[in-house]
């Protein structure tokens, strides 16, 4: 087997092992300190750079807030510092918004966020992220599948994302 396969197939493993860590974090917050699944933020990538040790990518996201019906709209830049071998030329991210109570205020979600991630693709990708943050780091992202996408390679390290709020609409 060939490095780059042994490689692969490490990250493959990271990342199943990254989203079945992830995917009970949700419930465990739930459970355990009384945060309540607010909503979902969806992203789609517009802008990627890769240099190995370092890259970064540009999203656009937006958040249904269940109290207000709003749509608010959020600009994501993630790093990513460890190993990243991945050239990828589309990605979508879904996460549970977890937070210890509902609100009424627009940009809530807006701050700093930090945790771990891994991902795969092999014409496709997969991925896992769980991230905390926020105002007072009281806000948990919980991917609620599998980030998907395009692209050829893996990456595994330490996330750091930053969300800024650019507005909110009434949806109809």
């Amino acid at each position: 087997m060939t490095i780059a396969r042994k490689i692969a197939a490490s990250a493959i493993a990271v990342a199943l092992g990254a989203t079945t860590l992830a995917a009970n974090a949700k419930t465990d917050a739930e459970q355990n300190d009384g945060r309540l699944e607010i909503g979902y933020l969806n992203c789609d990538m517009v802008d990627g750079a890769n240099f190995v040790v370092y890259s970064s990518q540009e999203f656009v996201c937006s958040f249904q807030n269940p109290v207000s019906n709003e749509e608010e709209l959020y600009a994501m830049e993630i790093r990513k510092y460890g190993v990243d071998l991945s050239v990828t030329d589309d990605e979508t991210l879904r996460w549970a918004v977890v937070a210890p109570s509902t609100f009424e205020e627009k940009g809530v979600l807006e701050g700093r966020y930090g945790g771990a991630s891994a991902d795969a693709a092999l014409g496709y990708s997969l991925g896992a992220r769980a991230l905390v943050g926020g105002g007072d780091n009281s806000i948990a992202l919980q991917p609620v599948s599998v980030s998907t996408g395009e692209g050829l390679g893996a990456a595994v390290g330490i996330e750091q994302m930053k969300l800024t709020f650019k507005g909110a609409q009434t949806k109809a």
